[in-house]
């Protein structure tokens, strides 16, 4: 990893936990102001992605995965911005998706590591298991009980948790692999 990849890794936990400081202090209206963030983002990205693949892309290999890519961001972004009238389901679902993804994802990345008898296979799987059961948790708060208040603080851990685990990565010594 090199030096800029650290400092843009400790840079995004830093802003991470200034949103989840954000959301616990605002309540309502720092969910508000999360859920506009992530659906202006995705607004950009997807409109980035698309402008990457009329200038670049379509003439590469597998070009017109950059379009499909910049139309599903560019069209979750634009529904999300039609849900915001009602934050509480989407920041539930948001939560659920994202976290149940980055479980999954963590849990076979484990699974690979082990194989390849890496000793950051425990961390990876942890990261996994902690992913899958916040999902779990605001799944059932926000969208079984309706308790908003619990589906926050569930949020705001999650979002600690998920900024701990970059600071932690960013500053991890990498192994270089030399090839004679």
């Amino acid at each position: 990893m090199t030096l800029m990849q650290r400092v843009k890794k400790i840079i995004s936990a830093l802003l991470m936990i200034l949103g989840a400081v954000l959301v616990l202090y605002l309540g309502e209206d720092g969910f508000l102001l999360i859920a506009l963030f992530l659906c202006v983002s995705l607004v950009f990205y997807g409109l980035r992605s698309l402008l990457f693949y009329a200038t670049m892309a379509r003439h590469m290999v597998d070009g017109r995965i950059s379009l499909y890519k910049g139309l599903i961001l560019l069209d979750l972004g634009i529904f999300s911005l039609t849900v915001l009238n009602d934050p509480h389901v989407f920041i539930v679902l948001y939560i659920l998706g994202i976290n149940a993804f980055s479980g999954i994802v963590d849990i076979l990345r484990a699974l690979e590591a082990r194989k390849l008898q890496s000793p950051s296979w425990r961390m990876n799987l942890a990261a996994g298991i902690v992913s899958i059961v916040f999902a779990l948790a605001a799944g059932v708060s926000g969208l079984v009980m309706k308790d908003m208040e619990v589906t926050t603080i569930i949020f705001v851990i999650g979002v600690f948790w998920s900024a701990a685990a970059k600071l932690i990565s960013a500053f991890r010594r990498t192994a270089i692999v030399y090839i004679p």
